[in-house]
């Protein structure tokens, strides 16, 4: 009789395991726009630019742009929106850092960050509507750098109709073209989610994290921590105890990551964004 070497087994499906984690944070968010002139769909450059990414999903999560209406609109140029002010002054109450990779560009399709300089988006965007490399961050005046964090990859032509509305004199459109919700509709963590062992829902803030990561798990034991890239390596492994939710995340770089908390009655993963 043939002896099962289950050592042998276990290193296999761990190996499995985590190749299946790291293919599926190679993938990219995937949000739908639902407007009044149709919907479309953008794919977010999660990897490429982490903080921009994972603030405007966040700010879908949350519902903020629900009802917002696209204030600026210029065709053959932008149509841009975010503003829950709708004049192009209000924003989330907050601001992120400028954030650019030189593998993006302003080209037709992408969505970018709005800003009034260096450093001051929050939540108001744009989608180029041709290619408008000029406002890319190494091209003059480097004041007006826009950081593309994003493209359509479907339905573009309601973009298009977008911009084609009539507008008045602050090319605002005459008829208010609405966001009525922005849904995330492809996650590529939703299959670790579906490896989770555990009802206890996971909540960690700040989100951006600076120099502390906090959780409120409320463990009745001491759990390990692992942090993940998104490339799959291992940057930080320490422990939690019902007495200090607490890691210290002051040395790592700022981009996304997987956490994965494992402790006798948890098993979960979570993503977050170092600032």
């Amino acid at each position: 009789m043939q002896i099962i070497d289950m050592k042998k087994v276990y290193f296999i499906i761990t190996l499995l395991l985590f190749s299946f984690i790291t293919i599926k944070v190679k993938a990219q968010t995937e949000i739908t726009f639902y407007t009044t002139k149709g919907n479309f769909i953008v794919k977010m450059y999660d990897t490429n630019t982490p903080i921009t990414s994972g603030n405007f999903i966040s700010l879908v999560n949350a519902k903020f742009y629900d009802s917002i209406i696209f204030h600026r609109v210029i065709n053959n140029f932008m149509i841009q929106g975010g503003d829950p002010l709708g004049t192009g002054y209000g924003g989330p109450g907050y601001t992120i850092p400028d954030e650019f990779d030189s593998t993006v560009s302003n080209i037709q399709k992408t969505i970018s960050m709005a800003n009034s300089g260096p450093n001051t988006g929050g939540s108001q965007f744009f989608i180029n509507l041709v290619n408008n490399t000029f406002l890319d961050y190494n091209k003059p005046p480097l004041t007006s750098a826009h950081p593309v964090f994003g493209i359509v990859i479907s339905n573009f032509s309601v973009v298009q109709a977008i911009g084609a509305v009539p507008v008045n004199s602050n090319i605002l459109p005459l008829t208010p073209v609405v966001m009525d919700s922005l849904r995330v509709t492809y996650n590529p963590f939703t299959g670790i989610t579906d490896l989770m062992i555990s009802n206890t829902k996971i909540e960690v803030f700040p989100v951006p994290a600076k120099d502390k990561l906090y959780f409120n798990l409320g463990l009745n034991q001491n759990s390990s921590i692992e942090i993940y890239s998104l490339s799959g390596m291992k940057v930080l492994e320490s422990t939690l105890n019902p007495m200090f939710d607490c890691l210290n995340v002051a040395d790592l770089k700022a981009g996304y990551y997987i956490g994965n908390i494992n402790g006798k009655n948890i098993k979960q993963f979570f993503k977050f964004i170092k600032d």
